[in-house]
């Protein structure tokens, strides 16, 4: 069955958007774990934590790991836009691998966390928190930071529209709502 793919984003994007379907064939598509493909920030609003902010500096490296994060991983839902995205982007051709900065002791939690959202739990996942050494054709990214060095590659990057991700005129800057 083909998908059929509705664009939700900022207009302007739109036709970046399209040039990425025409051309995907055998391109690599990295997709960021939290808050691109897991929506953890509801998770995060609802113990209390601001997420406009980005990194929120009361959420450090020790957080990340902790029984309370643990948790909000866990209950995470997918974000279905996202994963639209990839099913289309798939069935034409890409190949789809996952990248997080997630600690590597997270690796069978995120694994099951994927198995359980019923996200393909063939691709690759890879930890690290420099993607840009993957070396793929797009990326699909949350992280001003991570977005920020992408684009200064010259790398296409898909963002899911967060209050903190904003403000990034770039021509290879594609935002889409989740």
């Amino acid at each position: 069955m083909i998908n059929i793919m509705y664009f939700s984003g900022k207009v302007k994007d739109l036709r970046k958007f399209t040039n990425i379907l025409t051309n995907v064939k055998g391109k690599l598509i990295c997709c960021d774990i939290d808050n691109t493909l897991a929506d953890v920030n509801t998770q995060l609003k609802k113990a209390g934590y601001d997420i406009s902010k980005y990194p929120n500096p009361v959420l450090d490296q020790d957080f990340w790991t902790s029984y309370e994060a643990l948790q909000m991983f866990i209950k995470a839902q997918k974000i279905k836009n996202t994963c639209k995205i990839l099913d289309v982007l798939e069935e034409l051709g890409a190949d789809i691998f996952f990248a997080t900065s997630r600690d590597i002791k997270l690796k069978q939690l995120t694994r099951k966390w994927i198995d359980k959202q019923g996200i393909w739990n063939f691709h690759e996942i890879y930890f690290t928190v420099s993607k840009h050494i993957l070396e793929a054709d797009v990326y699909v990214e949350d992280d001003p930071e991570q977005i920020s060095k992408l684009l200064s590659l010259g790398k296409p990057v898909l963002i899911p529209s967060w209050q903190y991700n904003q403000g990034f005129d770039n021509e290879n800057a594609i935002y889409f709502n989740i």
